[in-house]
């Protein structure tokens, strides 16, 4: 921990203050110091609580930065959408404001909207990357990277409103050979989100729906579930297992990615291992870790 004190970041001639958009990772265990340091240098704190989740929970880290004199809230969508992006660039004229986001801070189209209003503004703006469902999707899938399409959100049908959307997206990614990542729709304030097995049968819809056959019964689905977590899982199910078996899968969020049509042997190979055998990603730090390493950094800012 003392060598802890030596670490401060790195001085450049900036604007006196700007708005900051921070990666928290998914969980405390994938939070970057960078990260740490930026929240503990900035004077106003906002939390981004919808759009996904961080374990073990954004509670904890909030209550960690208070005890620490930071002023940190937690905002929903309301308050960094439309007029609200006005308030917090008017913020970030005065003093430095953060926006702290699980995972990374630009998958959500969002926080680029609050960038581009920035500019039009005159306000400066830093962007501290981090981890996110995507990067670690593919490092934890067995297939190889450089043969992942374009991603999409599986989203569940509203006001009688079906989005089609992602049957044709796996669908050109699948004409291509290559893998999709299917993110499933979640509601963080309404505690929704939708399981693998709901996902499974809303695509058969989708593809019965549009007369079309994207996907077999027979087909791999890779299901990762509350990565990042404790009770963090990988699972390799064919289509039909999915469909006919019993939910049980542990917590959420989940995603899905949907192999290639045809896979390169390795990537065979490994997808089998994987039914047969557990990959592990084990959780190491606790909020007590994050707590004593935010403590030594909080010295150089007192």
């Amino acid at each position: 921990m003392k060598e802890l004190r030596n670490i401060s970041p790195r001085r450049v001639c900036l604007a006196d203050s700007m708005l900051k958009l921070i990666g928290l990772g998914l969980s405390a265990d994938l939070i970057t110091l960078r990260s740490l340091l930026e929240l503990m240098k900035c004077k106003r704190i906002l939390i981004d609580s919808y759009t996904s989740m961080w374990f073990p929970s954004l509670d904890s880290l909030i209550d960690i930065l208070r005890k620490l004199s930071k002023h940190c809230v937690k905002v929903y969508r309301e308050s960094l959408e439309g007029k609200a992006i006005n308030e917090i660039i008017a913020m970030s004229r005065e003093e430095d404001v953060c926006i702290a986001v699980a995972g990374d801070p630009l998958i959500a189209t969002t926080h680029s909207s609050l960038i581009v209003e920035a500019f039009k503004q005159g306000v400066e703006v830093e962007v501290i990357p981090s981890t996110s469902i995507l990067s670690i999707a593919i490092s934890l899938s067995c297939l190889q990277a450089y043969r992942f399409g374009k991603c999409v959100t599986l989203v569940k049908p509203r006001n009688g409103i079906v989005f089609e959307y992602p049957i044709y997206v796996i669908e050109e990614n699948r004409n291509r050979n290559l893998h999709t990542i299917l993110l499933l729709d979640l509601d963080v304030a309404q505690g929704y989100y939708m399981t693998p097995k709901e996902a499974a049968n809303l695509l058969v819809k989708l593809q019965e729906r549009l007369g079309k056959r994207v996907l077999d019964y027979d087909d791999y689905l890779i299901i990762l579930g509350a990565i990042g977590s404790e009770y963090g899982s990988i699972q390799v199910l064919k289509l039909y297992e999915l469909i006919e078996g019993e939910e049980r899968y542990n917590t959420p969020p989940y995603t899905l990615i949907i192999p290639a049509k045809k896979l390169h042997p390795m990537e065979e190979e490994c997808i089998e291992m994987l039914r047969l055998r557990k990959l592990y990603f084990r959780p190491r730090i606790s909020m007590t870790d994050i707590y004593k390493v935010i403590r030594v950094l909080s010295s150089d800012y007192e």
